[in-house]
């Protein structure tokens, strides 16, 4: 009999990937605050045109072990432009003191040589899970 049951049903019974989840946050700030998991996350990529290349071995170093990994996309106008809306990140100094790439454990340019100036963030979710994929394998191999 088929019957319905919760999403997490087969990740947490079988053991099987069963997707992602994305959540929208009103300010660069709050992705940071209330988060879903009890525990934080292991490890937080934001992405970015002017992050290093996906390929780079310091982001399989940052990737290595991790347990609960955070990718964060900004808008049309990229995390850079997220700072300039985000009094909280503007009153700790992002953006003068401090710069962006900083809020994370690594800054990554998933789509290298992308010819265009803006990725839509639909079609940039599916590029970096790609480009991340082998990476996040390797993490877990070793």
């Amino acid at each position: 009999a088929n019957e319905a049951v919760s999403p997490d049903t087969p990740r947490v019974q079988g053991g099987f990937y069963w997707g992602y989840r994305t959540r929208v946050a009103g300010t660069l700030s709050s992705v940071f605050r209330g988060d879903t998991w009890t525990d934080g996350y292991d490890v937080v990529l934001g992405t970015s045109e002017r992050g290093i290349p996906v390929q780079s071995q310091i982001v399989a170093e940052r990737l290595s072990g991790f347990r609960r990994l955070l990718i964060v996309f900004g808008g049309v106008a990229g995390l850079e432009e997220s700072v300039k809306s985000d009094e909280i990140l503007q009153k700790k100094g992002c953006g003068t003191a401090w710069k962006v790439d900083e809020l994370f454990d690594a800054y990554v340019n998933t789509c290298p040589g992308q010819g265009s100036r803006t990725i839509r963030t639909e079609e940039a979710l599916l590029i970096s899970l790609a480009a991340l994929k082998p990476i996040i394998d390797n993490a877990h191999e070793t």
